[in-house]
């Protein structure tokens, strides 16, 4: 397993670029693990974590947020004052990538940390997108 902190090099895609953006924590908080895009030129942050179904050992990943501007800036709800609003083709681009990333990081000898097995646990492969995940803009693209 890697450590939280660890950073993996960008995966070039037609859509743009992605990055596992290594783990994030305070003082006495638990990890935060994030992601980084890069889409039309500018890089954006985005919060990934584990989702257990209730009495179950095999989790799937749920993008949290996504658009945070700053790598520090990441939290549960994209703030329009901190993060960039997208049109809904911007975010299809971002779903493609992160599920791509997702399936090449599974494939490394050393993974991010958030995809982690072990006899216990497994990952099924799933990713979902929370409700809200990103400020949506109407047109114009990236805001």
């Amino acid at each position: 397993m890697g450590d939280y902190s660890k950073t993996f090099e960008w995966i070039d895609l037609p859509q743009g670029r992605v990055r596992y953006a290594g783990g994030m924590r305070g003082r006495d908080e638990p990890s935060i693990e994030t992601f980084a895009v890069e889409l039309r030129g500018a890089i954006y942050y985005g919060e990934i974590r584990e989702l257990f179904p209730p009495e179950k050992n095999d989790y799937s990943i749920e993008v949290v947020s996504f658009g945070w501007i700053k790598h520090d800036w990441s939290g549960n709800e994209p703030d329009p004052e901190h993060c960039a609003s997208f049109t809904l083709n911007d975010l299809s681009d971002v779903q493609s990538l992160l599920c791509a990333a997702v399936s090449i990081w599974r494939s490394l000898e050393d993974r991010p940390a958030i995809l982690y097995e072990s006899l216990q646990t497994h990952f099924t492969g799933e990713i979902v997108f929370r409700d809200g995940w990103s400020l949506i803009s109407e047109e114009g693209g990236v805001r």
